[in-house]
């Protein structure tokens, strides 16, 4: 969520604080006109769907890009270790053509994007069960129960492969959402702005409405001091 509206959502605290103060509600809350409270109330909700979109937006998708980093750097580990093992078994049979085609350095590995480091693993998968079945396969480590492992690394990566690209995809469908979110609680505010305006014929109720005018005023925490942001646009 951009500071724009993080700065609404300041102004919007600071305006139910101001609303909410001992000195101040007893000169609003069901006073004339009856619809003030009312809107005050509907505001208030739609002010805490407001702060449930700011977590939304605030969840960040470095979790997600974490764990996918660790699961790729386990299967990387798993497969060179085992495809140094499949190489020797290859050769021990003179298969030169199989060993050629795992016979990588680990940075070989590291290399490899997404899909092609996962493709690679599960031929090799394949490969490590062909040898795991050869007589040459049980002198080399090369066992049912290797083969399983690097499997479960592989489905493990599978599983989070597209994780950090989900997470982002998630908050931009939010973002393109927020604009008319934040429109209809500042439309809601300004109604509230109207209905205030009668509460200025008396001393207090003018102190209160020029406190309340403050509180509306939208503070740009993201840059430094500034002037009031026009509205976003519908």
């Amino acid at each position: 969520m951009n500071d724009l509206f993080l700065n609404r959502i300041n102004m919007g605290r600071k305006v139910f604080a101001c609303l909410d103060a001992p000195a101040h509600e007893p000169l609003w809350k069901n006073q004339p006109p009856l619809r003030l409270t009312t809107a005050v109330a509907e505001t208030r909700l739609a002010f805490a769907g407001l702060e449930t979109l700011a977590q939304t937006q605030g969840q960040s998708t470095t979790g997600s890009a974490a764990d996918k980093r660790r699961e790729e750097a386990e299967l990387e580990d798993a497969a060179y270790e085992l495809a140094r093992l499949v190489v020797r078994c290859c050769r021990a049979e003179g298969d030169e053509a199989g060993a050629a085609t795992y016979d990588l350095p680990i940075s070989g590995w590291r290399r490899m994007r997404d899909e092609t480091l996962l493709q690679t693993t599960r031929n090799l998968e394949a490969k490590a069960a062909l040898c795991a079945a050869s007589p040459n396969g049980a002198n080399y480590g090369i066992t049912a129960a290797s083969v399983a492992a690097l499997k479960k690394e592989a489905d493990d990566y599978e599983k989070l492969i597209a994780a950090p690209d989900a997470a982002i995809s998630g908050r931009a469908a939010v973002t393109r959402s927020q604009r008319g979110i934040f429109a209809d609680f500042e439309a809601r505010l300004e109604e509230i702005d109207d209905l205030l305006l009668p509460i200025r014929r008396t001393a207090a109720g003018a102190l209160f409405y020029a406190k309340y005018e403050q509180a509306r005023f939208i503070t740009d925490r993201g840059h430094g001091p500034g002037k009031v942001e026009p509205p976003p646009a519908a």
